[in-house]
């Protein structure tokens, strides 16, 4: 009886694996609030031979936290699969990074082979963003002032980045229940000097003072908020989306006093106090008792 035996190539005979991952580029921006910690890349081993293999694997980048398995076993004819965790730094820098992913047969059948195979090598391109994450911190939780005085405030602002920069702060001013920002009501001004927040070596850290001026000439309470934000958001969003400073301008009071012959309307405007007005109605009236007085000494 003759036995058919299917022909081996001389590939099939040197050991030899197949390397093949799922993914073979990452892009990476710590700046987004659902980004995970860590990237997962999926490789599977194939060992097309018909004898076991040991596969030794390294992940070589010079910048990015790669781990693996160190080996594995992969049998005749048979494939492995297995996993690379990526733990990126995020005080990385900007760029796109390379990570070598390699597979050797070091031993077939148990015999030292590493000499005799080639290095199979998967490249991943992993792509790092630029990013800018920054809050602020208020000195109080309410601020009210009345019409024409000054409102003074101080704001902490903190910023994470891996790109070292400046930025500008300002102040933006919401009304109560208003979606965004709008133009500005007149008489409120910025008046303090520019504050900026220097970031370097992946954080930045300012205390700033703002002062703005409210007008003098209101007739109803204004109701807001103050939003500290830097220059790379123009408009402020509302007072419920932002972190923001509660913002009162009460206008100016105009007090009635009883005294004589009526009711006296004293105005801050014209700097008339109550207390002028009390003593000018007693003036008043001692010279109308003297004036009584002499009358009657005088019939």
């Amino acid at each position: 009886m003759l036995l058919f035996v299917p022909p081996i190539t001389a590939q099939q005979i040197l050991p030899g694996i197949e390397l093949e991952c799922s993914r073979s580029s990452i892009t990476i921006d710590f700046g987004e609030d659902s980004y995970p910690e860590t990237e997962l890349i999926d490789c599977t081993l194939t060992n097309d031979r018909p004898y076991v293999e040991d596969v030794a694997l390294e992940y070589v980048s010079e910048d990015i936290d790669a781990t693996g398995p160190g080996s594995l076993t992969v049998e005749g004819g048979d494939d492995v699969s297995f996993q690379v965790i990526i733990d990126p730094d995020e005080g990385l820098s900007p760029q796109i990074y390379t990570l070598n992913i390699t597979a050797e047969v070091v031993s077939a059948v148990g015999i030292p082979m590493g000499f005799l195979t080639d290095i199979e090598e998967w490249v991943v391109e992993i792509e790092i963003m630029e990013y800018t994450n920054c809050d602020v911190a208020y000195s109080m939780n309410s601020l009210s002032v009345e019409a024409g005085e000054n409102a003074l405030f101080t704001a902490s602002y903190n910023c994470e980045s891996n790109f070292d920069k400046e930025l500008d702060l300002e102040v933006h001013l919401v009304k109560k229940n208003e979606n965004y920002e709008s133009a500005w009501e007149s008489g409120f001004n910025v008046i303090s000097q520019k504050c900026s927040v220097v970031i370097s070596e992946g954080s930045g850290f300012e205390n700033c003072e703002f002062e703005l001026t409210t007008p003098s000439n209101i007739d109803e309470k204004f109701e807001g908020c103050l939003i500290v934000l830097d220059e790379r958001k123009l408009t402020a969003g509302s007072c419920q989306n932002e972190n923001s400073l509660e913002f009162i301008v009460e206008p100016k009071e105009s007090r009635l006093i009883d005294g004589v012959g009526g009711n006296i309307s004293v105005l801050d405007d014209y700097n008339i106090s109550e207390e002028h007005v009390l003593v000018a109605g007693g003036v008043f009236v001692a010279l109308s008792v003297l004036f009584i007085i002499i009358v009657r000494y005088r019939r």
